[in-house]
């Protein structure tokens, strides 16, 4: 079983407006972030990033597993469709997918 979300990314066309958004709707205080990047953070640290368009516009919850590849070809075999194959990322590599329901999920394994 994998964990629980642990980060939410926010795939937009327009970064800036977004993170102009959520900071005043929401107050969160963006801050620089690895290149490309605008973190959010709570009391507990980040929690969120808001960067280029990953393929999936808005936001994508990120489940945490043991083996992106073997997570990846478990999900294609129950009707996932693989939107961005793995990509190594700041902190681990990823993988990004549309549920058969059509919502976008990433596969993130902790490097």
């Amino acid at each position: 079983m994998s964990k629980a979300f642990v980060w939410f990314h926010h795939s937009s066309d327009s970064p800036s407006d977004s993170v102009s958004f959520y900071e005043k709707l929401l107050a969160w205080a963006p801050s620089e972030g690895p290149p490309g990047m605008t973190m959010f953070a709570g009391d507990d640290g980040p929690f969120a990033a808001v960067g280029e368009n990953h393929g999936v516009q808005g936001w994508i919850p990120f489940a945490e597993v043991s083996d992106v590849d073997e997570a990846t070809k478990r999900a294609e075999r129950l009707g996932a469709e693989i939107v961005k194959p793995k990509t190594r990322g700041p902190a681990g590599q990823f993988a990004i997918l549309r549920d058969p329901g059509g919502a976008a999920l990433a596969l993130w394994q902790k490097a």
